[in-house]
């Protein structure tokens, strides 16, 4: 059955709002719209907790950090911003290799939290999208997840023959 991206959103707060609060991050959820997605729970909580968790990590202390949700034709779209340095376009691609830590970011961490997710996000038929969330000032991670409701649905039982929209 599908589940609600806001309930997958204030299970990882809760897991990781120690976390920012020792940082002093101000984490939230950006508005009350909804959407309820064919991905299997599990695979929702992995992805959302890893990018949750590396948007924690990256920002400043005192930084911010947004989850939001949206719908868009055929896709619901959540979006997990920062105010931390962001991602380089030129290091985009790689970050999503296992172990691949970005140069001088002084994180502790096994490099697998991106790679995870765009596993989960290949699996599904999701789409990610790495962007500054400044664009003025080139900083902080925008991370965008399209997730095709009915891609997800077919894949969700069992048939992977579904074409991905690009």
């Amino acid at each position: 059955s599908p589940v609600s991206v806001q309930d997958i959103y204030r299970r990882v707060l809760e897991d990781l709002m120690p976390l920012a609060e020792a940082r002093r991050i101000d984490i939230g959820v950006e508005g009350n719209q909804d959407a309820r997605v064919w991905v299997r729970e599990v695979d929702m909580i992995a992805m959302i907790r890893n990018l949750v968790d590396n948007a924690i990590r990256y920002t400043p202390e005192g930084g911010r950090v947004d989850l939001s949700v949206g719908l868009a034709p055929n896709h619901a779209v959540l979006c997990v911003r920062d105010t931390g340095p962001g991602i380089p376009a030129a290091e985009r691609e790689r970050v999503f290799d296992a172990f691949y830590r970005t140069p001088g970011s002084g994180q502790m961490g096994s490099g697998l939290g991106l790679s995870i997710v765009k596993t989960i996000a290949d699996r599904t038929g999701a789409e990610i999208r790495l962007d500054f969330s400044d664009q003025e000032t080139q900083t902080g991670l925008s991370v965008t997840v399209f997730i095709p409701m009915e891609t997800a649905g077919r894949i969700e039982t069992g048939r992977t023959d579904a074409a991905r929209p690009r």
